[in-house]
């Protein structure tokens, strides 16, 4: 496999160095100049800085957007066995916590360019262990935590409300039915809510996707975390959890560990 890469780098490295050559040649002929020195020196030096640039371009991708998921990639390789039970989840870089259940693992974050806001994706690992990919009822979960930075005074609620009418009149191949919109507490000195509601597509009648979302506000920071899972009460659970300063609250004993599953 990596002969055939190197190969097929070669290759493209060739056709590259190639039309360069005949670009630079071609200046040439109409300056009348008849050496190819220059020409082949200066497709050399294009074809190297392409080369550069792409590699440039796909290591920075890699690193930004595929990194981040090492803790994700790690626990499904390394667990032989389902996990099951509610686990305290701190943020390192922001402090923030929540309760997460069964083998559900965050990646680390995700920056995205021009001072974007910063993700976290959560999914459920049991759904990679052999075991549990054979049942039926094999729990599955995710999750989308987004971190921003905001001039917007509104508040929590308001924001969900606006939300939500933004979400019942979206035009789209389905429909996105909006359950309701409830306060919620993510500590003192910021305002939450949570909107519950399921996701309808055109293109697979019969089948939908409960969801619930979380905003919650603190000064100029935005944090919303949606959460898509079979349990939706683990998934409100996780959601309404959701703490600005974790130092302050223990989440372990807000929500007390579930049973193992036979």
């Amino acid at each position: 496999m990596i002969v055939f890469l190197v190969v097929i780098g070669l290759l493209i490295a060739a056709v590259l160095y190639g039309i360069f050559f005949l670009l630079f040649k071609l200046i040439w002929v109409l300056c009348k100049k008849q050496r190819n020195f220059w020409p082949l020196i200066l497709a050399g030096a294009a074809t190297l800085l392409v080369i550069v640039g792409v590699v440039w371009a796909a290591a920075s991708t890699v690193n930004r957007y595929v990194v981040p998921f090492t803790p994700i990639i790690q626990a499904a390789q390394t667990r032989t066995e389902p996990v099951y039970g509610a686990q305290a989840y701190t943020d390192p870089r922001f402090g923030f916590g929540l309760t997460l259940y069964d083998g559900t693992v965050f990646s680390d974050w995700i920056n995205l360019p021009d001072n974007g806001p910063s993700m976290l994706v959560g999914v459920d690992t049991n759904v990679f262990v052999t075991n549990s990919m054979q049942e039926d009822n094999t729990p599955l979960a995710a999750y989308l935590l987004v971190r921003a930075e905001t001039k917007n005074t509104t508040g929590a609620l308001e924001l969900t409300q606006q939300f939500a009418q933004q979400a019942r009149d979206m035009q789209f191949n389905g429909e996105i039915e909006v359950d309701e919109v409830t306060p919620a507490y993510a500590g003192p000195g910021g305002t939450a809510a949570v909107m519950s509601g399921t996701l309808y597509s055109d293109s697979h009648p019969g089948e939908k996707l409960p969801f619930m979302l979380l905003i919650a506000k603190e000064g100029t920071t935005l944090y919303g975390l949606l959460g898509l899972q079979r349990n939706t009460d683990q998934a409100e659970q996780t959601l309404r959890s959701f703490r600005f300063n974790a130092q302050s609250w223990q989440p372990a004993q807000a929500a007390p560990s579930l049973p193992a599953q036979p």
